[in-house]
């Protein structure tokens, strides 16, 4: 289901079941808003079960602050319309509690998106704030402060977070994102702390032409849009991020930025061939794509993304060792870790990624992962971030030990890997 051809009454109710089904908040816990056109706000109510909301549960609150429906709006109402009122690009909001954003607020610090690109591209900056009773007139000023100064995500001490985009789709990616920052920042702490950019290095995109070059392959599209979504509901790739490319004849079909996972249809996918690509929805690793697909050419799939578990090794620069589990070392080999400087050389990173070393962790930035088809492709990424989440626990309470040389050749006599 689309979000965006949605009424804005069904996209609230769409965004909190989506935001309450991954575990981003509780039953009694977090609210979302969106406005029409008209200055209409459609809110979740107070005090409902968000696991059983219909439709009939929105509110609706009128520009003059009469409330249409069979509930109260949420507590919170004060704020959502603060910022409503006061940020006039702002026509979508989701406050939540995900476990890993509540931690950063009780500890009263806002996290830093400056480790990653993919989290200081979607969050900006973001504003801590003060403490002040949850639903009360202060906490809504003080949350609207923030949004007025510039901020689009903004802590609230002690409580949660909130976001708030241009439409309901840009909101949720914000904070999907801020979770996906909070956990993987938790994640590099046990592996020593988060180093962060000082010097981002711009991707190379090219532009290319949009023309008639065909959808491509039916099968090969409706494959990468299942693929996307099962990535999706495992946690390895989000809304907005997370690249998965499949060969197609002479060209390659894949998945733009703009599109969110759960919302993507084969309609969606985007071609590329000869230059020219079927639509102008961008993809910024489409040239590093192409790159590693034109010297591996036993690869035809290709996932570019940033879970969270892995995230934790690339933004601590720590390189994940696949010998400490012998069933990831069987599918992932040894795993090529590249420094962030990395990603303005794209000879570099395709020249690290072969058929005996599928899997390259680039610094601070993504995991890449190949495959002879795309089923192998989506294990590679699957594997070493459910590997890295158990090497993360092990870490926490005693010293792991890889596997012995010996025991490694063992394994490369045995299985191909590839």
């Amino acid at each position: 289901m689309d979000i965006k051809t949605l009424s804005t009454k069904e996209q609230v109710l769409l965004a909190m079941n989506r935001v309450y089904s991954n575990a981003l908040t509780t039953t009694s816990g977090g609210n979302i808003s969106a406005m029409d056109e008209r200055g209409h706000i459609f809110i979740t109510p107070s005090s409902i079960d968000k696991g059983t909301l219909t439709i009939d549960d929105i509110v609706e609150v009128l520009p003059d602050g009469t409330c249409i429906g069979k509930h109260a709006p949420s507590m919170e109402l004060p704020f959502h319309s603060n910022i409503y009122r006061e940020c006039k690009d702002i026509k979508a909001i989701v406050h939540a509690h995900a476990p890993a954003a509540v931690a950063y607020a009780c500890m009263r610090v806002a996290p830093d998106p400056t480790c990653a690109r993919v989290y200081e591209e979607k969050l900006g900056k973001i504003a801590g704030s003060r403490y002040a009773l949850p639903g009360s007139l202060k906490l809504g000023d003080i949350v609207m402060q923030g949004f007025k100064d510039g901020y689009r995500t903004v802590m609230m001490d002690n409580h949660g977070a909130t976001v708030g985009g241009g439409d309901m789709q840009k909101a949720l990616a914000m904070y999907e994102t801020l979770d996906y920052l909070c956990r993987s920042l938790f994640h590099a702490q046990t592996l020593g702390g988060a180093k962060y950019i000082k010097d981002k290095i711009s991707l190379k995109c090219n532009q290319y032409q949009v023309g008639q070059i065909g959808n491509g392959d039916v099968a090969k599209r409706e494959e990468l849009t299942a693929f996307i979504k099962r990535a999706y509901k495992g946690q390895l790739v989000g809304s907005g991020w997370g690249t998965l490319a499949i060969r197609d004849g002479n060209g390659v079909l894949f998945n733009a930025d703009c599109d969110s996972p759960l919302d993507l249809s084969a309609g969606d996918i985007v071609r590329y061939e000869d230059g020219k690509v079927s639509s102008n929805k961008p993809c910024k690793y489409l040239d590093l794509i192409l790159k590693i697909f034109d010297k591996t050419p036993e690869a035809q799939s290709i996932f570019v993304s940033m879970p969270s578990a892995i995230m934790g090794f690339a933004m601590a620069n720590v390189e994940f060792d696949a010998r400490l589990i012998p069933e990831s070392y069987i599918m992932l080999k040894d795993v090529k870790r590249l420094p962030y400087s990395a990603i303005g050389d794209y000879d570099l990173i395709a020249d690290a990624l072969t058929t005996s070393c599928p899997v390259t962790v680039i610094d601070n930035e993504c995991i890449i992962t190949i495959g002879k088809n795309t089923t192998k492709a989506f294990d590679r990424l699957e594997v070493c971030d459910y590997s890295a989440r158990s090497v993360l626990l092990a870490k926490s309470v005693a010293k792991i030990n890889p596997i012995d040389e010996t025991q490694v050749k063992e394994i490369d006599d045995n299985f191909n890997g590839w």
